[in-house]
């Protein structure tokens, strides 16, 4: 009897294993995505030379996709024109099964 007990046990600990395994994988992909639409936006900004349509339509699209995204503006040459700007993209970090949430981001710059 205490052997079929300890057969259950040991598969139940298996089970939680596999569902905390799972579970930090696929946060792992939703991190690496995030990581991705960072840097294309990155690419979208650097590509329309600062452009404020561009620019806004990509913090629909991060908002759409769960993301928060800010642009802040940094450097600008002697006409005015901008050169450079810092990139934030934030976005949650879970793991639903050990019930773990935090806030990350990601920063980066166009030039």
């Amino acid at each position: 009897m205490g052997q079929v007990l300890k057969t259950y046990l040991g598969l139940f600990f298996l089970l939680i294993m596999g569902l905390v395994g799972i579970g930090i994988v696929a946060a792992g992909i939703e991190v690496t995505a995030a990581r991705n639409y960072h840097a294309d936006v990155i690419s979208q900004v650097e590509c329309s030379n600062f452009n404020a349509g561009v620019i806004s339509a990509c913090k629909n699209q991060a908002r759409e996709r769960g993301y928060q995204l800010e642009v802040a503006e940094l450097v600008y040459d002697g006409e005015e024109n901008q050169k450079m700007a810092e990139i934030i993209l934030s976005f949650e970090y879970s793991i639903p099964v050990l019930n773990l949430v935090s806030n990350h981001e990601v920063r980066g710059f166009a030039r």
